[in-house]
């Protein structure tokens, strides 16, 4: 398989680049729902924030504006439309690889350049004394590396499009470079993941469908940004 990117941005989830209402503008109907089930006004600021940046991202990559975003579900057990792992697109049908997954005051948005290379990203805030006992997926040791077990999981099954089950992704043994090969329940493929740069206090993994990936991260300045540096 030739060589992909993925770039990922993090996006500070209480420092938008635009007003509010610029960011509730480019929402769906959907996102306006879920954003408000939502109870508290933080919390609903921050999924706006983040969806608008996640938007005003997909959008560049389309080439068309910020709601014009589409996004469909496929399902990755019963390979149907509707439910499942959702792909944005635009209103020509082109569809593009991307995750996303917020925790505290941060977020990351990954997206590859090739449709055909599902990616999953995962970051999650470092908790002292979290209890780990009940989690399939991370087996000890300190706090932080859970934390890092724990988004490699996530980010593995973000990207295969099955969702976390009771049996736990599993290492294949193989390493291409910082990629580790792995088997995810309920996907017939292999998958690669690594972990990436996060904010201190965090931990955050990328997973996706090829080991030949190339992985860059910037931090998240608004529409008129570069493209993330390769690291």
């Amino acid at each position: 398989m030739s060589t992909v990117d993925i770039s990922i941005w993090t996006v500070r989830t209480e420092r938008g680049t635009a007003s509010p209402e610029e960011e509730y503008a480019v929402l769906d109907a959907a996102e306006r729902e879920r954003m408000a089930r939502l109870r508290r006004e933080g919390d609903r600021a921050r999924y706006r924030t983040v969806h608008h940046a996640f938007r005003v991202i997909l959008g560049q990559r389309l080439g068309i504006a910020p709601q014009e975003v589409g996004f469909r579900r496929h399902c990755a057990h019963c390979d149907e439309e509707g439910h499942g792992k959702p792909v944005p697109h635009g209103p020509d049908g082109t569809v593009l690889s991307a995750s996303l997954s917020h925790s505290g005051r941060y977020a990351l948005i990954a997206v590859c350049d090739s449709p055909r290379v599902p990616v999953g990203v995962d970051i999650e805030r470092i908790r002292p004394h979290m209890d780990w006992s009940a989690i399939p997926c991370v087996s000890g040791g300190r706090s932080t590396h859970g934390f890092e077990q724990w988004t490699r999981a996530e980010a593995l099954v973000k990207a295969a499009g099955t969702g976390l089950s009771r049996t736990p992704p599993r290492y294949t043994g193989q390493s291409f470079g910082s990629w580790r090969a792995a088997r995810v329940p309920g996907s017939g493929r292999e998958w690669f993941v690594r972990s990436v740069r996060s904010p201190d206090g965090y931990a955050a993994s990328v997973a996706g469908g090829s080991p030949e990936a190339r992985v860059s991260v910037a931090d998240w300045r608004g529409p008129a940004q570069d493209g993330p540096a390769r690291r």
